[in-house]
């Protein structure tokens, strides 16, 4: 039993709950089959960091997909639902048994604040356009837009997939293919992954649990994301990376290193306003 709660929307009203079976899991996970208890360590802080994310089982993408370490989750035959750990692996909605894949990590949504901004106020233009089109993207863009307390946030799709050697090398951190074109910026500093993209998040990687790459990597990858997406809103960015001096790629690392992301900051303040 790991005393770990983990609950779906699966219809209309219908909240299902169930406790996190870390057993299958470690299962599930190579590198923990010999070092249950590091599972443990990585799960616990993630799910009450974000609590929201889902344990899941997922599969590793071959080479022909991306040339380097990357994955996707696992979907119900029936539902196209995640695969979770529930009394072994099952279906999140259907709940019938499944396959538990060669790959474990844990895919949700992170929230961003998108009131008031520039790049919100884009998005419903382009939402209403595509509504009156009679695109289906529509309906999957909205899914990543949230109302709490009077504001709306846009909360996109992310997978965190634990590597083959983890934790010596870094977790492939996947995005949905809708996550740039909601945004409306190109798809740089980042792995193609087809339909996914695995986000370029770190040029030397130094052991530090999955929550940290959460927090410390990709919340400030949304944000700066969104910065970059205000901009192209308003027909900025070329401005903004011309007065910095560097493409949009040397912008990502600029942001990476200690300090770097004040010089954005300055000039996102007078393109766009604190």
């Amino acid at each position: 039993m790991s005393g770990l709660s983990q609950q779906k929307a699966v219809g209309p009203g219908r909240m299902r709950q169930w406790e996190l079976d870390l057993d299958a899991m470690a299962r599930a996970a190579g590198w923990a089959r010999q070092r249950p208890e590091l599972l443990a360590e990585e799960v616990r802080p993630l799910l009450a960091g974000f609590p929201t994310f889902l344990a899941a089982a997922g599969r590793r993408l071959d080479k022909g997909r991306c040339w380097v370490e990357a994955a996707e989750p696992l979907q119900c035959d029936a539902c196209q639902d995640l695969i979770v750990f529930d009394r072994g692996t099952r279906c999140a909605t259907c709940e019938q048994p499944a396959p538990a894949g060669d790959v474990v990590g844990f895919v949700g949504r992170i929230p961003a604040l998108i009131t008031g901004r520039p790049f919100g106020a884009a998005l419903d233009r382009r939402l209403e356009t595509l509504r009156e089109e009679g695109d289906t993207r529509a309906a999957t863009w909205s899914k990543g837009i949230l109302s709490a307390g009077g504001h709306r946030y846009l909360a996109p799709r992310y997978g965190l997939w634990f590597s083959q050697s983890w934790p010596h090398s870094d977790p492939p951190v996947m995005v949905w293919p809708e996550y740039f074109e909601v945004l409306g910026i190109p798809p740089d500093h980042v792995y193609h992954a087809a339909p996914f993209h695995r986000l370029c998040l770190f040029a030397t990687w130094r052991e530090q649990p999955a929550c940290q790459v959460l927090q410390n990597r990709v919340v400030p990858r949304l944000l700066i994301d969104l910065m970059v997406a205000d901009l192209q809103a308003l027909d900025r960015l070329d401005d903004a990376l011309d007065t910095l001096d560097v493409t949009l790629y040397q912008l990502y690392n600029m942001v990476g290193r200690p300090g770097g992301s004040d010089p954005l900051r300055r000039v996102y303040d007078e393109l766009v306003g604190a």
